[in-house]
């Protein structure tokens, strides 16, 4: 038996296709299959396309959440004794002699914790600006590290602070990385001048 599909009919077709295209950007792909011979086979198949986008993130935090970033300070101690207090002509056995100084004691350690599912992992660097003439410099700083709960996150070289860092610090794809850096202050501070020293370290965690 012969079965006839008029050309006009398969036109028809063809232009319903073409229309249904134009009009969505996503359709399902459709098929047909047509024998004549009895017995034979047919098939159609259709396709689905499936997309998934993963955003790319990056997480960094150095201390608190705190707006701005956390602040460490330092006070000089001068080795005399009695300790002197906020006060004007006061009486002071004084022996003629220089005073000792020391640094004063170190703040505690900050958390420093990073993250990214980025697949060639993040790189973590620093700048940072000087304090003032007169004062303390940034190598009188040095970091240390000890690693946290996760895998570790050093900080980056140099270890005593400079104006940038030579080599940045690296960790790896979807593991959290964390540690606790202690900032501790060296140096003579009977050579400083008296005043307020200030600098900001500002960290970069980036991803390719």
């Amino acid at each position: 038996m012969t079965y006839s599909f008029p050309l006009r009919r398969m036109l028809a077709v063809s232009l319903a296709a073409l229309a249904l295209a134009s009009g969505s950007t996503a359709i399902a792909e459709s098929q047909y299959g047509y024998a004549t011979a009895t017995g034979a086979a047919v098939t159609a198949t259709a396709r689905v396309n499936l997309s998934i986008v993963v955003p790319k993130l990056i997480l960094l935090r150095v201390g608190t959440t705190t707006a701005g970033g956390d602040t460490l300070s330092w006070t000089s101690d001068f080795g005399i004794t009695p300790t002197p207090t906020v006060a004007n002509n006061q009486n002071y056995a004084w022996t003629g002699a220089a005073p000792t100084t020391t640094t004063g004691a170190n703040p505690a350690a900050v958390l420093a914790s990073a993250w990214t599912n980025s697949s060639t992992g993040g790189s973590l660097s620093y700048v940072a600006t000087d304090f003032g003439a007169g004062g303390p410099t940034l190598g009188n700083i040095t970091v240390s590290s000890v690693t946290g709960s996760g895998a570790a996150l050093n900080h980056p070289l140099p270890a005593a602070l400079a104006t940038a860092s030579t080599t940045s610090t690296s960790f790896a794809a979807n593991t959290l990385a964390n540690s606790n850096w202690t900032f501790a202050l060296a140096g003579t501070p009977a050579t400083w001048r008296a005043g307020t020293y200030t600098s900001t370290v500002t960290y970069t965690a980036t991803a390719l």
